[in-house]
């Protein structure tokens, strides 16, 4: 009997964990339930001690009924004393850089490429800023997986790796909400194995390691806050989810660390929510940081939540600063980070003047990604095609 089940975010039906495009009785989004009276006694911290130095470490805590062994995660922790000294708490960095193909995307692959696999399935789909589809690219060809990525028109489109990994890159013109339109669609025409649907809830389980490796790597204990980067609101809810999983499965004591969040201003509907106590409000995203460029956050609703239960925040920061501020993180840690963290550094300068994060506190940023992979020179006009499903199988060769 499986440890976890499909749980619907609306009509709360459970569901064998099968990857399905959404709920079967109301059409809502699913997440992933689990068996905490069961993974309590099955997951302690010597069972992860014995776990190989990846992700997997943690597989009893996953989505994923056989065992995994190769993968990302495992990612360092480090204390960067210059910045500590200067902003008055002890930063610790979590280098999501170090992964396989430099950031954290490379989790979310991870479980999609295993539970496609379980599962029978040989294509994956995805809508990409960059990062996530370099990840699915060389997971899909690490399984001899064909992989698919529509990557929405702009300078740091999917890059150099996803090609190099065989993968399918079609550039839309248009943003990445047309792009996750389009693979809606799709995802009603093929059996494919879709991060935007029927992968979704597995897939995004492997983004809340992230919090299970902080707190083993303090020696099971936690940080006072945590500061990400916020674009569809996945990385800060499944962090706090992570954490309090940890509570659950009886692997750590104490409070939760305070969850805070950082969007640029040209695209901020979750921090905008956050402020004004609304629902979430799409908008059209003017920012060029293009990973956290979502005008229409699925995890929106969530990632307000993980903030106010912890007793963290939601900001909104200028894109001006934000790139002076990462200038300034380089030059004071030796770490290139991608445009997001300088994002997230601004915040947590910001939430430190504000008082949101106390002096002397002990605070992780997560360094996303790299920022060695956003100069991918922009698609020629000749390789971009408009956000047509119909265009989009022809340029597949599945329409004549």
């Amino acid at each position: 009997m499986s440890s976890f089940a499909l749980h619907c975010r609306v009509c709360e039906e459970v569901a064998p964990p099968a990857p399905t495009p959404a709920c079967a009785r109301c059409d809502g989004p699913t997440d992933i339930a689990y068996d905490w009276a069961h993974l309590g006694e099955a997951v302690t911290r010597a069972t992860i001690l014995g776990g190989p130095q990846s992700m997997w470490r943690y597989r009893g805590l996953l989505p994923i009924e056989g065992a995994v062994v190769d993968g990302p995660g495992w990612t360092p922790l480090v204390r960067v004393e210059r910045l500590s000294d200067a902003l008055g708490v002890e930063l610790l960095l979590k280098l999501e850089s170090a992964n396989p193909t430099h950031s954290f995307k490379d989790r979310v692959a991870a479980v999609a490429r295993a539970v496609a696999s379980e599962h029978g399935i040989g294509t994956l789909c995805c809508s990409s800023t960059g990062n996530l589809g370099d990840a699915v690219a060389a997971a899909g060809a690490a399984s001899s997986l064909e992989t698919i990525i529509l990557a929405p028109r702009g300078e740091t489109a999917v890059g150099a790796i996803a090609h190099a990994c065989g993968a399918r890159v079609i550039v839309v013109d248009g943003t990445y909400d047309d792009c996750r339109r389009l693979e809606l669609e799709l995802a009603r025409l093929f059996p494919w194995g879709f991060l935007a649907s029927s992968l979704h809830p597995f897939a995004v389980e492997g983004v809340k390691t992230i919090s299970y490796e902080i707190a083993e790597q303090l020696d099971w204990s936690l940080p006072d806050a945590v500061v990400c980067a916020a674009g569809s609101g996945a990385l800060v809810s499944k962090l706090a989810q992570g954490f309090s999983e940890l509570h659950l499965a009886s692997l750590v004591e104490g409070e939760a660390p305070q969850m805070v969040a950082v969007q640029s201003e040209g695209c901020a509907p979750i921090a905008s929510a956050f402020a004004d106590n609304r629902p979430i409000s799409r908008v059209r995203p003017e920012t060029t940081v293009d990973a956290i460029a979502i005008g229409d956050p699925d995890y929106g609703d969530l990632a307000i939540g993980a903030a106010r239960s912890s007793g963290g925040t939601v900001v909104a920061v200028p894109e001006d600063d934000a790139l002076e501020d990462a200038a300034f993180f380089a030059r004071m840690t030796g770490i290139v980070a991608d445009t997001a963290t300088g994002v997230a550094f601004t915040g947590l300068l910001q939430s430190i003047r504000a008082g949101t994060i106390e002096e002397g506190a002990r605070v992780v940023l997560v360094v996303t990604g790299t920022g060695l992979k956003e100069s991918a020179p922009a698609p020629s006009p000749a390789d971009v095609v408009p956000p047509d499903v119909g265009v989009i199988l022809t340029r597949l060769g599945l329409r004549s």
